[in-house]
């Protein structure tokens, strides 16, 4: 009953978006730490849309779709939204310099104080969550 409840899948969540948010922050500091070298391509973390997909799986689909024969792929596939994990992927296709590499350090460091920022909010949001949850569990 308490595994299955709102209250685990936000906590789940919020643990995936901080584990994603950190290994996002390793990236960026290997990007920063490589944009003299030449062709290096920098990578980025993809995360957000793959969950974002996967909750959005979960409402009732408006259609259903008959399907006559084993061999038939289902018209709609829920995907599980635990099974979404944060991926590295590398930018391959452009380059800001003649040397090849492709890494904008004012980019980066953009990115590095917004993925802090929003680390810091998932970690204040679950510290409350843990603090209700005490206040609930003393009476």
């Amino acid at each position: 009953m308490f595994i299955n409840s709102s209250f685990m899948k936000t906590q789940y969540l919020l643990s995936r978006a901080m584990s994603a948010e950190s290994l996002r922050h390793t990236v960026i500091t290997d990007n920063i730490a490589n944009v003299d070298t030449p062709n290096f391509k920098r990578s980025e973390v993809v995360f957000e849309a793959e969950l974002e997909r996967a909750l959005k799986s979960e409402s009732p689909y408006p259609f259903k779709a008959k399907l006559t024969d084993d061999r038939h792929i289902p018209f709609y596939q829920p995907k599980d939204y635990r099974k979404v994990t944060p991926k590295v992927s590398l930018e391959y296709d452009t380059s800001y310099r003649n040397d090849k590499n492709n890494v904008d350090i004012d980019k980066e460091m953009v990115g590095a104080a917004k993925s802090t920022m929003r680390f810091n909010s998932f970690s204040s949001i679950t510290g409350r969550y843990f603090r209700k949850m005490n206040i609930l569990l003393r009476g």
